[in-house]
């Protein structure tokens, strides 16, 4: 398979810094994103679904409550209220937090379910199941119309499915319940995550699209010296030999084989 070194060397730079912050973002939006799709998601990849992080994350945020009563500063209601003298018996954190519970358990529950989906699904080392599936949408989801036309997996990806968790969140908010403020975090942080993970794909088609079209035209623009607008918008820069043999010696060696030996192209 050949190589296009010129477009690898010209074209191929990466922003280093934007896809450190990218990647470290997806990474951490693992954890507020699996709190939410395991609702509206079902059959995920073996590898994509982690119960030992789940288990993990419902013990962090059961622990929460116990913390935030005994440092008053720590619990945004009671602080804003002036409240730092609330009893903080477990009764009180139980009655104070009980939608934040019934939420981890709804939450445990439905990753029981995840899990023995998982175990029911074909082996993966059969070719018979993606492991890094990021599961099946509930279907519901594209009986909504979005400016009368039926959604894309993107937008309910990026829209539909955290609404729905975004309009909880802002209603219990609004009774100062602290699993509001929890779920608005999470569909923001679950949208902007999958904008990102598309945002990452489109990079990549792109990609590839660019590199089918820098090989294509590369004759036409630094042998034969058309204009990008005769070229798909491709350009070659740099100063050419003025022979055109001596052009196309040049362009050939812009390619190169897996086995690092110059091919012929042209």
């Amino acid at each position: 398979m050949k190589k296009n070194l010129y477009y690898h060397t010209v074209f191929g730079r990466k922003n280093v810094i934007k896809e450190f912050i990218l990647n470290s973002f997806l990474d951490m939006a693992s954890g507020p994103r699996l709190l939410l799709e395991v609702f509206t998601r079902t059959k995920f990849g073996e590898r994509y679904f982690s119960f030992s992080t789940a288990i993990i994350f419902t013990v962090v945020l059961a622990l929460y409550p116990i913390i935030a009563s005994k440092i008053p500063s720590f619990d945004s209601y009671a602080y804003a209220y002036g409240r730092e003298e609330e009893e903080t018996g477990i009764g009180t954190i139980l009655s104070k937090y009980f939608t934040w519970y019934a939420y981890l358990g709804a939450f445990m529950y439905q990753c029981f379910k995840r899990r023995e989906e998982i175990k029911r699904e074909p082996s993966v080392f059969d070719f018979a199941r993606f492991s890094l599936s990021t599961g099946v949408v509930n279907p519901a989801f594209y009986d909504f119309k979005i400016n009368g036309q039926t959604p894309t997996p993107r937008q309910v990806c990026i829209l539909l499915e955290p609404a729905i968790f975004l309009g909880f969140g802002i209603l219990l908010a609004i009774f100062q319940q602290s699993l509001g403020y929890l779920l608005i975090f999470c569909s923001i942080v679950y949208s902007l995550s999958w904008k990102g993970a598309y945002y990452k794909g489109d990079q990549f088609v792109m990609d590839k699209i660019d590199k089918l079209i820098a090989n294509e035209e590369m004759v036409d623009s630094f042998v034969n010296g058309r204009k990008p607008e005769e070229t798909r918008g491709f350009e070659t820069y740099g100063k050419r030999p003025e022979n055109t043999d001596f052009r196309r010696k040049v362009a050939e060696s812009f390619f190169e084989s897996d086995d690092d030996e110059p091919v012929q192209v042209f």
